[in-house]
């Protein structure tokens, strides 16, 4: 069970519209699909397109290119940032050749439906701290699954400060080892996600 926030804006263009016409994409255009390729197999593919490239944008493109068909993605709106859309991935990872150039720059793709665009502030709260703390272009938030899938079927009401609070630190906890998901460090990572699955089990 997978959430993300991902931002519209890939490869430096506002693609909003796009995203809410069912399709949502990160940039990154480099000349082939990443499909069924390693992560270390996406980061040399990168690497030959761009000399600058981190381990941050390798591990933020690979969990794209990972994203399950029937994850829960929250994009911030550009244009009114008091809002929020939430969409369900309809499909896995595609690829575009066509849209492969600079000039159009988002060949990696995810086909999305629109569940409902919400204001930021009618989110559950851990959400809300979640997107408040979100710098990255995709970031992964998937602590807070079971909290948005609550959320969507209840008619998109969020519970209560208190409901939320009993639970709330541990979502914290989670939110932290997420983001430890992309650091450039291998053993932290590794460690990150050893306690990730550990905490899946209980």
């Amino acid at each position: 069970m997978n959430a993300y926030i991902l931002r519209c804006k890939p490869h430096g263009f506002n693609r909003e519209q796009e995203f809410l016409d069912g399709r949502i994409s990160i940039g990154w255009p480099c000349g082939t699909s990443l499909a069924n390729k390693s992560r270390e197999e996406v980061a040399k593919t990168l690497a030959g397109r761009y000399a600058d490239l981190s381990e941050i944008s390798v591990s933020m493109v690979n969990l794209f290119v990972d994203m399950p068909a029937n994850s829960i993605v929250l994009t911030p709106s550009i244009s009114n940032k008091a809002l929020i859309h939430i969409f369900k991935t309809t499909s896995v990872y595609q690829y575009d050749s066509d849209a492969d150039r600079e000039d159009v720059g988002n060949p990696h793709y995810v086909t999305v439906e629109l569940l409902k665009t919400v204001s930021r502030a009618d989110l559950p709260p851990a959400v809300i701290r979640s997107l408040s703390g979100a710098r990255k272009t995709l970031s992964q938030i998937s602590q807070h699954y079971d909290l948005l899938d609550d959320y969507i079927v209840s008619g998109f009401e969020a519970e209560s400060a208190t409901e939320v609070t009993c639970s709330g630190n541990k979502a914290e906890a989670l939110n932290v080892l997420y983001e430890l998901l992309a650091s450039e460090n291998e053993a932290i990572r590794l460690n990150a996600a050893i306690a990730i699955l550990n905490n899946e089990k209980n």
